[in-house]
């Protein structure tokens, strides 16, 4: 009987045993797909966020686009030039008012907004049918123009010190702008303080000119016979004065130019380049790097001057200083060929010195070596005085000369260069010196890294 009783009270025991068994396996089961759901959630809480910034950001890049293709439509005479930017203004904000539509906000909270930026997308659109017809721009339709740039300036603005305030400070949009408060979400709420008192909604470019030149595909300026690893590592040795051990052969690349490529250590040993040679004719092609920001030594005039120097040695082709800048303290140096007083653009190599080592830290002759060659230039038969007077009224022109301006689609065109300023804002603008049309206008951009135009 006392068997009995211990083979039941052990099958009891092993029964206990099995159903706390059962239960820890359904508790750790259950944990497991908690825990992967709460994985889930939050994964597509990330991916959310992601689509919300993404659509942020093309929002501000879409706003600041239109903002400067405004600006050149106010600089233009040209009424041809003027309908290709008023369309792509139109494509902007529609693309603008898109990404609106994507972020989680109230449209009760920004419809003055939205409802603007519409209507200038509506309004450039019908400009450029006009313009298609055959019709000029009336002054009432500038002065609207000029009103609405005054405005997408002021939205410009308040996107940028919105996004310094709050999303690069970590605000997540996903988590904070779901959390409803009455017809609002918080989201909105920030959102709509875009849209100051000040805002009055009207009624409906290190770079230099062409320093992103068109490139042709056929390779025009480099030819010569295939040089060697070691003649390659030799011109790095000869232009910073460094020994063997301070040039590093790291690979070769093959592409539209084929070169040596190598890591440069200077003589400071605190300056780190990276150097690309042409294998054809052993050319420098790119250099790259930093300088160390010591107490600057050089001056301005002394870096073009080096600059023009290296360029010359190079290619066996003087060059005039297009274009200057100093950030901190690097220079940076745009240089090309002036051919019977023509400033001849495609050709042009980009060069940055370092005002503290004296050293070249950057170069770039890729549009040099894809385009340059002897060329017939046309006459200037669009009488300059003419030209002249396509300046629109308030732009005080500083400089002017001829150049050869890359267009798109590979071309080159004589143009009279003017540079200009207005409301202490730089311009240039390009009149064909063949036919009076203007084929482009760059404003000169001040930004963290310098001036830059687009």
């Amino acid at each position: 009987m006392a068997n009995v009783k211990t083979k039941s009270k052990n099958r009891a025991n092993i029964g206990l045993v099995i159903a706390l068994c059962i239960v820890s396996a359904c508790f750790i089961v259950t944990s497991i797909l908690w825990l992967t759901n709460i994985s889930k959630v939050s994964d597509m809480g990330l991916t959310i966020e992601n689509v919300y910034e993404r659509n942020f950001y093309d929002l501000v890049d879409n706003v600041n686009n239109t903002e400067v293709k405004l600006s050149k439509v106010l600089a233009s005479s040209q009424d041809s030039y003027s309908r290709k930017l008023l369309g792509e203004i139109s494509k902007n904000t529609n693309s603008a008012s898109y990404n609106l539509s994507n972020l989680p906000i109230s449209l009760n909270g920004i419809d003055e907004t939205k409802k603007f930026i519409n209507q200038i997308s509506g309004f450039t659109g019908t400009l450029c049918d006009k313009i298609d017809r055959g019709q000029a721009l009336t002054q009432a339709e500038l002065d609207t123009l000029e009103d609405i740039y005054d405005s997408v300036v002021l939205l410009k603005n308040q996107l940028s010190e919105f996004n310094d305030k709050y999303i690069s400070q970590g605000f997540n949009i996903f988590v904070n702008g779901n959390l409803l408060d009455g017809d609002y979400n918080n989201f909105t709420l920030k959102i709509q303080g875009i849209k100051g008192s000040d805002v009055e909604y009207p009624t409906m470019i290190y770079d230099g000119p062409f320093a992103d030149g068109q490139y042709n595909k056929e390779i025009k300026g480099l030819s010569g016979s295939l040089v060697s690893v070691d003649y390659a590592k030799q011109t790095i040795k000869d232009l910073y004065q460094v020994d063997d051990k301070n040039v590093t052969y790291k690979t070769e690349t093959q592409g539209k130019f084929d070169t040596f490529d190598f890591e440069v250590k200077l003589k400071d040993e605190n300056t780190n380049l990276y150097v690309q040679v042409t294998k054809t004719a052993g050319k420098f092609l790119t250099i790259s790097g930093f300088g160390e920001k010591k107490t600057r030594k050089m001056g301005l005039m002394d870096a073009i001057s080096k600059a023009k120097q290296i360029a010359s040695k190079q290619t066996g082709v003087n060059f005039d200083c297009v274009w200057s800048d100093v950030v901190s303290n690097d220079a940076y140096i745009n240089l090309a060929p002036v051919v019977n007083k023509v400033v001849l653009y495609p050709d042009l190599i980009k060069v940055k010195i370092d005002l503290a080592s004296g050293e070249m830290i950057g170069y770039s002759a890729t549009s040099f070596y894809t385009n340059h060659t002897s060329r017939n230039l046309p006459n200037a038969e669009f009488d300059k005085s003419t030209a002249d007077s396509k300046i629109p009224n308030g732009f005080t022109v500083e400089m002017s000369r001829l150049c050869l301006a890359p267009i798109e689609y590979g071309e080159e065109k004589l143009c009279y260069e003017y540079k200009c300023l207005k409301n202490d804002t730089t311009y240039y603008i390009y009149i064909n010196a063949t036919n009076g049309t203007t084929e482009n206008i760059l404003r000169v951009v001040e930004t963290n890294d310098g001036n830059k135009l687009m």
